[in-house]
């Protein structure tokens, strides 16, 4: 069950977040921490992966897309 919110989170537990959806997406960490901290989804860290809901991360990797298209 999901209960901890990313910014709940410890932070050895947000760089690790950031790290495996920044490697996931292709993006760099600094969008990813951006868009993390502002949309602020449920997850947590179990056996060395990152759990999110299905839905919530889809949102994420749409947000976290658009945000690179802004910086560049």
């Amino acid at each position: 069950m999901l209960n901890t919110y990313y910014k709940d989170l410890t932070s050895e537990n947000k760089q690790f977040a950031v790290y495996r959806i920044a490697s996931k997406t292709l993006i760099n960490k600094e969008i990813v921490q951006k868009v993390l901290q502002r949309y602020n989804p449920l997850m947590e860290i179990k056996e060395n992966r990152v759990v999110i809901n299905k839905n919530s991360y889809n949102k994420l990797v749409r947000e976290i897309y658009k945000e690179h298209l802004l910086m560049e």
